[in-house]
């Protein structure tokens, strides 16, 4: 269980500056526009702190540290090349080819399982909600298998609380949710399992028009303990 996480969120002052303005446990933000083509880079490989973000042979983006967000490059339509090399050393970890038909924003997410592409790439949506919240939980850590996230207020009591994603599968994203603006506390079990907490956030003020992705992963490394990462889509 993840029964240090909520410190941990404290220390990176998560909590103090909320989720709708500092977007993560420990990186950056990352916004832009959602014209044309953009593609940015979520690294979920446990086994490298940092990576460079390649397109079509091209530096794009370095320093992408582990649960953190390249910011968005923008394309022309067509097919491109993707990589996630390591940072240093320049190996190429993933080699991702996608064809890119339509306009939109995207992330290419390198991560350890995931078939033999080695990635996810899903569509993002980073327009905001007047008054409202939109999240969606990524989920790419193997160690504890499908998960349930909540999204309560900060007392509730998981016995009696419903999710606001049931049952998520490992290399899987989930629709956005939106929901009000205002105090929360998301928490993430095994899918269907409230007892066990495996990630707590604490106490989140989340303010209308915020736009965010929730990665789940493994450890730096592998394995438990699980990892939560909130990146901004927007705002």
């Amino acid at each position: 269980m993840r029964t240090r996480l909520a410190a941990a969120l404290a220390a990176a002052s998560l909590v103090a500056t909320a989720l709708a303005c500092e977007g993560r446990t420990s990186g950056f933000i990352t916004t832009g526009s959602t014209g044309g083509v953009r593609v940015r880079l979520l690294n979920a490989l446990t086994s490298s702190q940092s990576v460079s973000f390649v397109v079509d042979g091209q530096p794009a983006s370095s320093g992408v540290g582990f649960g953190a967000a390249s910011p968005y490059v923008s394309l022309t339509l067509g097919s491109h090349r993707l990589q996630a090399q390591a940072s240093g050393t320049g190996t190429t970890l993933v080699d991702f080819t996608r064809d890119l038909n339509s306009e939109g924003a995207f992330s290419f997410i390198p991560a350890p399982g995931l078939s033999q592409f080695g990635a996810l790439f899903i569509p993002d949506d980073p327009t905001p909600a007047s008054g409202q919240v939109k999240f969606r939980a990524v989920h790419v850590a193997a160690a504890p298998g499908p998960i349930s996230v909540y999204l309560t207020t900060p007392t509730a009591d998981l016995s009696s609380a419903t999710p606001v994603i049931p049952a998520l599968a490992f290399g899987a994203a989930s629709p956005y949710v939106a929901v009000a603006a205002g105090s929360y506390r998301i928490r993430v079990t095994p899918a269907g399992v409230p007892s066990t907490v495996l990630l707590d956030s604490g106490n989140l003020t989340l303010s209308g028009g915020a736009v965010r992705t929730l990665l789940v992963t493994d450890s730096p490394g592998g394995g438990l303990p699980t990892i939560l990462s909130i990146i901004a889509d927007a705002n």
